[in-house]
């Protein structure tokens, strides 16, 4: 197996890259996302607060048990952690999936 090919991964999605991924991306509509690093900078109760690793102003705040769950990390690692997702932006907002540790 080529370790090289294996770490060609798509900017937009992470995955890995293959003869039909573009057309992929184009049917599914997910070429108008990107996918974002995120740093979770404070836990306030139940939720993490996070910040775009490139634009300290770029913030969100989700459910801390379920951003652990989605990374596959326990919760008192949660602070610190360094994490992407696919953002989706939409007519009511942006929509945040394809959790993975960064």
């Amino acid at each position: 197996m080529d370790a090289a090919k294996d770490d060609l991964r798509c900017g937009l999605c992470g995955q890995v890259m293959d003869a039909e991924h573009e057309q992929n991306h184009e049917e599914s509509g997910m070429s108008a996302g990107r996918r974002v690093e995120y740093v979770v900078v404070a836990l306030r109760g139940a939720t993490a607060h996070c910040q775009a690793a490139d634009d300290p102003s770029r913030t969100s705040k989700t459910g801390a048990d379920l951003l652990a769950k989605q990374l596959g990390i326990d919760l008192p690692d949660l602070l610190g952690r360094r994490y992407t997702c696919w953002e989706t932006p939409t007519e009511y907002g942006v929509i945040r999936n394809g959790f993975e540790p960064a």
